[in-house]
Order: structure tokens, then sequence, then C-alpha cells
């Protein structure tokens, strides 16, 4: 949350310009623009960025496109990767770097992926063109419960599969969900799922229609739209691991990580075995899914014994440590959507491989020969 020592902090909020193209659903923004805003500016016009990350209230673009960002309506929007058009980045030696406005090229590599989820170590973006889409006419909240998290991971992967592709999925397993679970009266000990469907009335209501009669028949019962539409009023609350925190000697953090489905509910039970020995609480839910993999969601709150600032970042570097070696020990990647930064800088050996970690360390090398820009990000 602070400067390194002896680092400088830029500040991109003058880089504030918005310009819509309609024609081409485009808009071009200066990296300084902040996403809640734009998200408003743009539905007045009839026209949504598509992108509502957790961070959207206080993140700019230049940070969301830096961090390789992904938003809770993914399902139909894509991730911060699939709305990038083009980039302007400033270079470290100085020089300016302008990729065209053209959606798809085939000219060579797309300069663009170099930028995107490089934390700002190989270069400052300072300006980007982003997809829009249009507004979309209405959405359809559904809750359903399942017996156990293994049927809704089979649902929602066989829902994945289908024509009724929802906007927003979240499956919350069984120890996460009991407080919602008991919340709301549905049965104890229950899976949870959220659904969100956005598009034209017709459309929609057929999704919801299919994707009722598909969970169905993994033992998934429906129970309207109340506790989904009550998440979403209350999706930005972090109040509970900052409280943590604030403890002496406590710690809590989401670490989220990706795998595919056939390794997807392995990590998720082998991190939860690696943490639950650590700490106090648990919570692991699905927040990002798609027909090749999904995003594994954890959330843990520990405490040390020694009630001091040192105990905390001890254990919270412990938690950290047995987390992402049981995800890559179960075949999963380190971070879905939340980057890498100094926290896991270690573990990037293993996610990449040396070939592939080199071949970093040499664009790192070539690109900022000085080491300025963000140091250590990535392992680098």
């Amino acid at each position: 949350g602070t400067a390194l020592p002896g680092a400088v902090i830029l500040d991109l909020k003058r880089f504030d310009a918005v310009t819509v193209d309609p024609k081409n659903r485009m808009v071009t923004i200066g990296a300084g623009v902040n996403n809640r805003r734009l998200e408003e500016y743009l539905n007045l016009l009839g026209w949504t960025s598509g992108h509502f990350p957790q961070s959207m209230n206080s993140a700019s673009y230049g940070g969301l496109i830096a961090t390789g960002s992904v938003g809770i309506f993914s399902g139909r929007y894509g991730k911060i990767e699939d709305m990038v058009v083009a980039l302007e980045v400033v270079l470290p030696t100085g020089r300016i770097l302008q990729t065209k406005s053209i959606p798809r090229r085939s000219t060579g590599p797309n300069l663009n992926a170099m930028f995107i989820g490089a934390e700002g170590a190989f270069g400052i973006i300072t300006q980007a063109t982003m997809k829009i889409w249009p507004v979309p006419e209405r959405r359809i909240w559904a809750t359903y419960t399942f017996p156990n998290t293994h049927a809704g991971l089979e649902a929602v992967q066989r829902l994945l599969g289908s024509e009724a592709q929802p906007a927003l999925v979240r499956l919350y397993d069984e120890d996460e969900a009991a407080g919602r679970v008991s919340r709301f009266g549905f049965p104890q000990n229950s899976a949870l799922l959220l659904l969100c469907f956005e598009g034209s009335q017709g459309f929609i209501e057929w999704q919801s229609r299919e994707a009722g009669q598909i969970i169905s028949s993994y033992a998934g019962v429906f129970h309207g739209d109340e506790a989904a539409l009550h998440w979403y009023r209350c999706r930005y609350d972090t109040s509970g691991m900052l409280r943590y925190n604030q403890l002496p000697g406590g710690a809590a953090d989401a670490i989220e990580v990706s795998a595919p489905w056939d390794r997807l509910e392995g990590v998720w039970r082998e991190m939860r075995r690696a943490l639950e020995p650590l700490c106090e609480h648990v919570h692991c839910h699905f927040s990002h899914v798609y027909q090749t993999c999904g995003s594994v969601y954890v959330i843990f709150y520990a405490r040390s014994s020694e009630d001091t600032c040192a105990a905390g970042i001890k254990i919270y570097e412990k938690c950290l440590a047995a987390a992402l070696n049981a995800c890559l020990a179960a075949g999963g990647s380190i971070s879905h959507h939340h980057g890498v930064g100094r926290a896991k800088a270690n573990w990037m050996e293993q996610e990449h491989g040396p070939e592939a970690l080199h071949l970093l360390f040499d664009l790192k090398h070539t690109l900022d020969p000085d080491g300025i820009l963000n140091p250590g990000v990535l392992g680098l």
C-alpha cells in the first residue's frame, strides 16, 4: 500500500481524457480515468465498459490493465485482455509506443499483450482504447443450492458448454456458503450458486429457463433471486478482512488461482487442506469460470499466538506459502487476476519454468536496462 523505501510514485490521475467512438464501439481513455466514473459516463450515452471488478470505485484503467484485471461479468464481456484494443506506453528509455486502434491484425505478435498484466515492469501505460457494449436491456438473477461443491462444479461446467451462458457465475463451497445459507433459510451444508444473465428480455428469459433445467439435473434447487441480489448490493464489502488485518498478530487475504477443469476441484481441496491447520477460517468460492478452466478464490483469516505486527507478517507469509505450494502441486496457476507483485515472486520459476522466466528477464533488461520501473515485481 505504500512506496518502497527510496521509490517514487507516479500519479497518473490527470491523464483523464475520454473520447467515445460509437461507430466502432470503442472508447479511448487516459490511464488515470476511474473505472466507476467511466462506467457512469458511458451509461449516460447508452454504453457500458463491461468491466466491474471489486476495485472499480477506486481503480484507474492504467492499473486495471497493468494488473490483468477481471470483472464480475467476465462470462459476458471477457477479461481486461479481451477488452483492450490499443495502448500508448512510455517505455523506460523515454520512447513512446503507440499500437493501432484496430482490434484484429495478423502483423506479428500482439504488442499490447506485453504490457497487460506486466505490473508496470516493462513500461508506463498512459492511454488505452477499449471495447464498449450497449447497456443491456435487462438482468435476471438466480440462486441455487447443491448438496455439495462437487455437484455444483459439475453443473457449472455443463452450463458453460451450453448456449445458456451466464454473465456472472459464483459458486460457494459449503463452508463459505454457510452464512448465506443460514441467512436465507436454505438447506444446511449446501453449496451455493449465484447467477446473472444479461441481454434482451426474451433471450435471457430463455437462458434462465435452460440453465434451470441443466442445474436441476445435478440436484440443484432454485431459490429465487434474493440471495444473489443481496450479494450484488454488498459486493464491495471487505470489512472482514480489514478487521482481521488490524488485529495484533492477525492476517487475512484473498488468494485467487486458476486451473483447468480436470484439476480445479483438486486445487480447491488441496488449498483448503493446506490452510485449515494454519487459519481460524478459510472461505472458498469459484468466481470466474470458462469452458476450459476456472478460478478458485480462497480467503484466509489467521491469527498468531503473538500479538505483534511481526508475528502477523510471519503467519501471513506462512499461509501464502502453504496455499501457493498446494496450488502448484495440484496443477494450478498462482494467480488468476490479482497478479504477482513481490509477494508471489518466489514462485514465478515454478509457475513458468526456467526458460520462460529467463525470457522475461531478457525482456526486462532490453526494455528497462537500468531497472527503474517496479524492480522486483514478477520476480524480475
